[in-house]
């Protein structure tokens, strides 16, 4: 039982770490949208990838620990939350989960919020982006080439401001 303790705990300090990253990639790419700098904002975009499938198959070793963990106490039906599992056990490992899922509840609440900022701030750049076009254009577009589900669709410009010819 000790042994798999050890490994939760151990599992959880790489999550922290993961979801610090996360959160410092969060607030990189927020930069960068505001920036505009494309190149940048791609490269953080992947990082941000790496690290989320990092997180998941850490997440799958905590499940996996706390099952065996759960098997061990004599419990077979349900896996319990980190949250019941400080409950039932003791110090030293009591306060060091304790620590540990208060920190990264706290790092994955400020991921949210900067995500929601930079989800924002993309949908305001997009609306800026689709304003200046129907500006340019002397009739609408029949469909916008940057839609809410990320699909690209050819617009059809009837006619537009400044003639393509010259």
């Amino acid at each position: 039982m000790e042994n798999l303790l050890q490994n939760l705990v151990d599992t959880l300090n790489k999550m922290t770490i993961i979801y610090k990253d996360i959160l410092q990639t969060a607030q990189d790419k927020r930069k960068h949208i505001i920036s505009g700098d494309i190149d940048k904002l791609e490269s953080v975009i992947y990082r941000e990838r790496n690290l989320s499938e990092n997180i998941l198959l850490l997440e799958e070793k905590r499940r996996y620990i706390m099952q065996s963990i759960n098997r061990a106490i004599g419990k077979r039906d349900t896996i319990p939350t980190l949250r019941e599992l400080i409950e039932q056990i003791r110090d030293p490992y009591k306060s060091e989960l304790e620590k540990q899922y208060d920190t990264i509840s706290e790092v994955i609440t400020k991921v949210k919020d900067v995500n929601t900022i930079n989800t924002l701030l993309t949908k305001y750049s997009l609306e800026f982006v689709n304003n200046f076009i129907k500006a340019i254009c002397s009739e609408s577009l029949n469909d916008s080439v940057y839609q809410q589900s990320g699909n690209l669709k050819d617009p059809e410009l009837k006619r537009l401001l400044f003639e393509v010819s010259a």
